[in-house]
């Protein structure tokens, strides 16, 4: 990891193996996976009322609604909005990408 021009491609590839994994148990127990679009901004946006706040800032760790005055750590409120955006998207079906479990009857799939 200290080499600057192979850092990000390294830091990516284990992130990606996580990913790999975590979608592999999920799925063999008959899980659904729902991912989130790369650029989604969950961090910017507040949990309680969906609104982004474009003025937050990387170094900002607290997020704080200009709308509705709500105030929280950053990384619990993007946790809070993702979790949103997969009940969310679990439901409707639309604006995510979904794994399945291979042993599903095409019948059985959702959707």
């Amino acid at each position: 990891m200290q080499n600057g021009k192979l850092a990000a491609s390294i830091a990516r590839l284990g992130l990606y193996q996580f990913r790999q994994r975590l979608t592999t148990k999920i799925v063999s127990s008959r899980g659904t996976v729902v991912l989130a679009p790369l650029w989604f901004p969950s961090s910017k946006t507040c949990h309680n009322g969906g609104r982004i706040n474009q003025q937050l800032k990387l170094k900002d760790r607290t997020f704080n609604c200009p709308h509705c005055g709500m105030r929280i750590d950053r990384d619990l409120n993007a946790a809070l909005v993702l979790s949103q955006y997969g009940d969310i998207n679990q439901s409707s079906r639309v604006g995510c990408t979904r794994i399945y479990a291979c042993e599903l009857e095409e019948a059985d799939r959702p959707g």
